[in-house]
């Protein structure tokens, strides 16, 4: 066996360059749509999204980290939307990019359709994962529409805590079920 190392070249000719770069700009496209103001809903039944957590004024992102004072009450403010439409395999019409990119099928919800929900925030210690706290609110929203709803919570001894975020139908107990695409987000919370 030979000790000396080996040598490996890769050699990418025009056709896999043009495959690879096309498969980066299909990627780059299909994720744009997040970026956008426009929300499309992969799945007809999840057709609510968490889009935004205010926790004291200051924004943050699922799976981000807030530090707040002890012995002090915070406010959070989680704003739902209600996504226009969905992606579709052969589609209902096709949106240009220049409108809607990246561009391609989608199916509508009607504009007459209305989706009530509740929007639920739970609050319990990252350590002992002891609950420390359940708000809820609810309303109902029409394609394209938004919600945003505040809750002012109360003080919490100094420790780590976790916020979920989560949009339902309706109680699990009344046959609810998720309808927001990440319904379960959370937010952590180092209280000092």
């Amino acid at each position: 066996m030979s000790s000396e190392p080996a040598v490996y070249t890769i050699v990418i000719d025009g056709k896999r360059l043009l495959a690879l770069s096309l498969l980066v700009a299909f990627t780059i496209s299909v994720a744009s749509i997040y970026v956008s103001g426009f929300y499309i809903t992969q799945d007809l039944s999840l057709p609510l999204h968490g889009q935004s957590v205010l926790i004291n004024g200051t924004q943050v992102q699922f799976g981000g980290t807030v530090q707040l004072s002890a012995g002090a009450p915070f406010s959070v403010n989680f704003t739902v939307a209600f996504s226009e439409g969905y992606f579709t395999p052969s589609g209902e019409y096709y949106a240009p990019p220049q409108y809607y990119p990246p561009g391609g099928y989608y199916s509508l919800f009607p504009v007459t359709s209305v989706q009530a929900h509740r929007a639920i925030i739970s609050v319990y210690n990252n350590q002992t994962h002891a609950p420390c706290g359940l708000s809820y609110d609810g309303n109902a929203l029409s394609p394209g529409g938004f919600v945003t709803y505040n809750y002012d919570l109360q003080p919490l001894p100094p420790g780590e805590y976790i916020i979920k975020f989560m949009v339902w139908s309706d109680w699990i107990s009344s046959g609810g079920n998720r309808i927001a695409d990440n319904s379960g987000g959370y937010v952590k919370v180092v209280v000092t």
